[in-house]
């Protein structure tokens, strides 16, 4: 560098580290407004050295401004899906049961188990093995709103009440009673 123009590069520097030091102290609520703090730093940084002008750096700082806003509001929409998703199968989805019983039992055929299988997706996975030692896999849809279980396929829809005590559930639907064990 030519003497005197290293003077605007650090100038630019200790501020855009300032800022970050702040920022980084204060924290951004959104990942928007991390990129945009982070764009900004990289773009006036870069506009810096291209053009070692403050008028290059205040341009490379609103693009890099600009671009670390998109880049990090889409993130947060990503995050925002993401979260909204686990809130849908919560507080069941990842979770395998074991059904106990279901009562009056004349509502389902004598099966010798019964496995409940609560995907993150929003599958509900039962595997029957019957008496006979036949095995049957179906695949049904659920959401879980508050205390209520909502189980459908094709054809039919099913809300149970259920309740959660340590590792047995219960779920009430129709005057049946399914008792279930986690494991």
């Amino acid at each position: 560098m030519k003497k005197g123009h290293w003077i605007p590069f650090l100038t630019a520097l200790l501020f855009m580290g300032g800022l970050i030091i702040t920022f980084s102290m204060a924290g951004c609520s959104s990942k928007a407004g991390t990129g945009t703090l982070a764009g900004s730093g990289l773009g006036a940084l870069t506009g810096q050295i291209i053009g070692k002008d403050t008028k290059s750096t205040l341009i490379g700082a609103g693009i890099g401004a600009g671009v670390g806003y998109v880049i990090g509001n889409e993130r947060d929409k990503t995050l925002a899906a993401e979260n909204k998703v686990q809130k849908t199968f919560a507080p069941l989805g990842g979770t395998k049961w074991r059904v106990l019983s279901i009562k009056p039992a004349n509502k389902v055929p004598k099966f010798t188990s019964k496995f409940v299988e609560f995907r993150n997706d929003g599958r509900l996975i039962t595997t029957t093995t019957y008496p006979d030692k036949s095995r049957d896999v179906s695949t049904e849809s659920y959401r879980v709103t508050g205390h209520t279980l909502i189980v459908n396929r094709k054809g039919y829809i099913v809300n149970y009440t259920f309740r959660i005590q340590g590792t047995t559930m219960t779920a009430r639907a129709n005057n049946v009673v399914i008792t279930l064990q986690r494991f």
